[in-house]
């Protein structure tokens, strides 16, 4: 996982790229490929860091609004509402 220290606005983000990401994350659980998921951990307010991660989505919980990205190192549970970027 890469980090670093930014400012983030969560409306930066327009709903046709939400929306992609989320057809992306979801087709990668379905047919088995890996992505890299970037996103946006607070630490003070609006600053915070930016956590990258390449992996299958092997759970997709929209109840929780979260997704389980896991490779051969590590796993990680990511809001989806936290998600800036992701690259098939």
């Amino acid at each position: 996982m890469a980090a670093g220290i930014r400012q983030m606005n969560e409306t930066d983000m327009t709903k046709q790229e939400r929306d992609s990401f989320y057809y992306m994350l979801r087709d990668s659980g379905r047919e088995d490929y890996a992505v890299t998921v970037s996103w946006w951990v607070s630490l003070e307010g609006e600053k915070g860091n930016t956590c990258t991660m390449w992996g299958v989505v092997k759970w997709f919980d929209p109840k929780s609004r979260k997704i389980k990205l896991a490779n051969q190192t590590s796993c990680q549970w990511i809001n989806m509402e936290h998600i800036f970027d992701v690259h098939g």
